[in-house]
């Protein structure tokens, strides 16, 4: 789950309707924290392949996803004011904040499971 989250997160910036930015501020805000999740996420996957892992690796890991979705929602709520002040198109506005939200989440749901198991 954790992989197609990381893939929607980066979906902004190679695909969709476009919003009038520069190429640092998308990468910045979705390719770094969908390259985080993707990190995270595989890294779990790995260590859990191998050998039964400490659940508070996995919850940190969750952490460290809710951050990367913090992050993404954080840089999205200004495009959103925007948004209602007609200063950027609402069609856009929403594809792009939608892998924020989503990134965010995943998180905490991630977190939210996996903290009874963290010891």
């Amino acid at each position: 789950m954790g992989l197609a989250v990381a893939a929607c997160a980066t979906l902004p910036v190679l695909v969709g309707p476009g919003l009038d930015t520069t190429r640092a501020v998308e990468v910045v805000d979705h390719l770094v924290p969908g390259l985080v999740v993707l990190a995270v996420s595989t890294a779990v996957l790995v260590a859990t392949r191998s050998t039964p892992v400490a659940g508070v690796f996995v919850l940190g890991a969750a952490m460290v996803t809710v951050l990367a979705g913090l992050w993404m929602v954080a840089t999205h709520i200004p495009l959103v004011a925007q948004a209602g002040r007609h200063e950027a198109p609402w069609g856009s506005t929403m594809f792009h904040s939608a892998a924020a939200v989503l990134v965010l989440a995943f998180g905490l749901a991630w977190a939210w499971a996996s903290w009874a198991g963290a010891e």
